[in-house]
Order: C-alpha cells, then sequence, then structure tokens
C-alpha cells in the first residue's frame, strides 16, 4: 500500500512539472507578454481562488495527456479527486508565484535531490535572517495547523506569494507530490515533517545560497 501511495505521489509530481514547464517555457519565451499566456496564468489562479472552474477550460489542461500511471479520470473516485486536487492547486500556486515576473520561477528537474529547492528550502530563503523569519514560520505554522486541505493550501499560498518579491525558484514538482500526500491524515505529518527538515537544515545552507546567486546572474 505504501509503495503505491508513493508512485502515485511521483507520478503526480512528476505530471504537474511537466504541465508546469509547458506553461512556463510559452510564457518566458517573450518575456511574459504574451497574451495568451497571461490569460492561461489568470485562469489558473482564478481556479485557486474558489471560483467554480469552467470544466471545459481547464479540462483539456488537465486530461488530455493524463498519465496511465494514476486512476482513471472516468473512475471519479476519492483517489482520483485527490490526484486532481494536488495537480490544480500546484498549478495554481504557480501562477501566483509566476504573476508579474519575466522569469521563469519553477525549478527545472534536478537529478540531485540536494540541489532541488523544495518548499521547506524556498521558505528558508525568503528570509533567511532568524529575527525576520517569524512571520515566515508563523505562517508555516498555521498550514500544519490547518483543519483540512484548503486550509493548507491557503498558508502554502500566502508563502508563495511572499516568494514573489524574491528570486526564488520552486521545485513544483516536489510540491505537487507533497500535496498529494498531505491528504492523507496517515501521511500528513510525514509531510510536515519534510518541510521542517528542509526548513531547519543548516547543511543545505550554502548549497540554496548558491542557487539563489547563480538565478540571480542568469535573469
Amino acid at each position: 500500500m505504501r509503495s503505491s501511495i508513493y508512485g502515485k505521489a511521483n507520478a503526480v509530481g512528476k505530471y504537474a512539472a511537466n504541465l508546469i514547464f509547458n506553461i512556463q517555457r510559452e510564457y518566458a519565451a517573450e518575456g511574459g507578454s504574451n497574451s495568451r499566456s497571461r490569460a492561461r496564468l489568470a485562469r489558473l489562479r482564478r481556479d485557486l481562488d474558489g471560483m467554480s472552474p469552467s470544466w471545459m477550460l481547464i479540462g483539456d489542461e488537465l486530461f488530455t495527456n493524463w498519465p496511465q500511471e494514476l486512476d482513471a479520470p472516468s473512475d471519479n473516485s476519492p483517489e482520483f479527486n485527490r490526484q486532481v486536487n494536488a495537480v490544480r492547486t500546484t498549478l495554481g500556486l504557480y501562477a501566483v508565484h509566476q504573476q508579474s515576473k519575466k522569469q521563469g520561477v519553477a525549478q527545472r528537474y534536478q537529478d540531485n535531490p540536494s540541489q532541488r529547492m523544495t518548499f521547506g528550502r524556498a521558505c528558508k530563503m525568503i528570509a533567511p535572517d532568524p529575527e525576520r523569519a517569524k512571520g515566515i514560520l508563523r505562517r508555516l505554522r498555521v498550514a500544519e495547523n490547518a483543519p483540512d486541505f484548503n486550509g493548507i493550501v491557503r498558508s502554502v499560498r500566502a508563502l508563495i506569494t511572499l516568494m514573489r518579491g524574491t528570486d526564488i525558484q520552486v521545485d513544483y514538482g516536489s510540491l505537487a507530490h507533497d500535496l498529494y500526500l498531505v491528504q492523507f491524515p496517515a501521511y500528513r505529518g510525514e509531510v510536515f515533517q519534510r518541510w521542517g527538515r528542509d526548513y531547519y537544515s543548516k547543511s543545505a545552507s550554502a548549497q540554496e545560497n548558491q542557487q539563489l546567486s547563480f538565478f540571480r546572474g542568469h535573469k
């Protein structure tokens, strides 16, 4: 059972990352000046805001290349709905992060896990100074104590919004992976443990600073 859940989580992460890279490629190609890509991002943000989605618009985005490793859309099962929730939410969070920024904010896939800008590491990079980080930690604690998935997402969105004022890129594949797992009570604690570990890990700080410096030099 555990291996099956992790396999689905990996498939959700890979699929969400592929969708986001396709969007980012189109958006960044013209520095965000493409009206079609801007409208696409706006639609994804509206979906995250809780507005009733137009499935005839986002259905093509979500389901045309739906992975065979995941539950079939025709099943309409609770498991399938968790997968859709994770992918849709990750797309919306990316759209919030990308808004008004010319450079792409989604990190390309990194073979070395230590080089991935996971959500916990990205939160650390918002305000590396401990004194300034109090607000970041408060939002992370609110997310951990949220009663449901929507509450977690609201806190994550607040943190992603703060990232827009920086040059941080995020591994959105890993975030989608976590947003799928966090919907299971048995795996929720594991997700927050990972976010806390990545946030507090001192060994990753030098690598993260190197990544941030590299990104700033290649905008």
